[in-house]
């Protein structure tokens, strides 16, 4: 169970961290002065869903978690954010 736990929580966080370098990598384009008419835009956008639905998927395999591990864990993320 331990891991497993450790694998549910371990794929959270990289897909979070996923979701974030996406946003980084928009914001950095559109402050080039990247054009979000542009397919690099497009491209951009295509990966921040596939990112956003990786990671809303590892948030929803925490539920296999003990309702306590989940909430510890959960905690500290809204705590460290």
């Amino acid at each position: 169970m331990q891991q497993l736990k450790e694998h549910l929580i371990q794929n959270f966080l990289d897909k979070k961290a996923g979701t974030q370098a996406n946003t980084d990598a928009i914001e950095a384009f559109l402050q080039g002065g990247g054009s979000v008419v542009s397919p690099e835009f497009r491209e951009l956008l295509q990966e921040r869903e596939e990112a956003y639905f990786q990671w809303n998927n590892a948030l929803m395999s925490l539920n296999f978690l003990p309702s306590d591990d989940r909430a510890q864990f959960l905690g500290n993320i809204l705590q460290s954010t």
